[in-house]
């Protein structure tokens, strides 16, 4: 089971909008165990990377596919060169980070001019506040001020719903998904959306 609402069916839809080159070398910051570094390899033969702080969920991850390129790193300190990759993933991982701030900073550095950012995650509208949870005109202006460009936005609310619905009648209770669940329950939401990187910071 991948561990975010609309699991491979997002993934797909994601990589066609962001209309990556065959071979382009796409990295999935907070990748957990690899579920999607892996579908880009194999599906959608990306040139794909996987990084995340977790020590277990890597060695899960290797364990299923030892091939894949999985390294542990936090994505507020990303272990790669500047303009190396074509593509970013964050799928549900910018809103349990540390400083979602520092990881666009970060993002940004490793993406090639005109790179594409992708990210699916739990927000908030722009009037509300909580801890843990991002709201959209908050998000929008760290994208601005790290030199993206917004070209696609959707609300995939419906998704959350129905993953968080799916996981409890699984498991009994889906209070390990935090912050990809409920609280405060009616007002929080899911997204997609892909940023360019239009022109270097500053």
């Amino acid at each position: 089971m991948m561990l975010h609402p609309g699991g491979i069916t997002l993934t797909k839809q994601v990589v066609g909008y962001c209309a990556f080159a065959p071979g382009a070398k796409v990295l999935d910051v907070g990748c957990g165990t690899g579920m999607t570094v892996e579908y880009l390899h194999t599906a959608c033969r990306l040139a794909a990377v996987g990084a995340d702080v977790s020590p277990v969920r890597l060695a899960q991850g290797r364990k299923r596919a030892p091939d894949l390129p999985l390294i542990q790193a936090a994505g507020e300190s990303l272990p790669f060169a500047d303009a190396s990759f074509a593509g970013v993933i964050a799928e549900c991982s910018l809103s349990v980070m540390q400083d979602a701030a520092a990881v666009l900073v970060e993002i940004s550095r490793i993406l090639v001019p005109g790179g594409k950012l992708a990210i699916t995650d739990v927000y908030l509208p722009a009037s509300t506040l909580a801890a843990g949870y991002m709201n959209d005109k908050q998000l929008k202006k760290m994208l601005a001020e790290n030199g993206f460009r917004i070209i696609i936005w959707e609300d995939c609310s419906a998704l959350l719903r129905e993953f968080v619905a799916g996981y409890i009648m699984e498991h009994g209770s889906a209070a390990e998904l935090w912050p990809c669940t409920i609280a405060p329950k009616t007002k929080v939401g899911y997204f997609l959306l892909v940023a360019e990187k239009w022109k270097a910071k500053g």
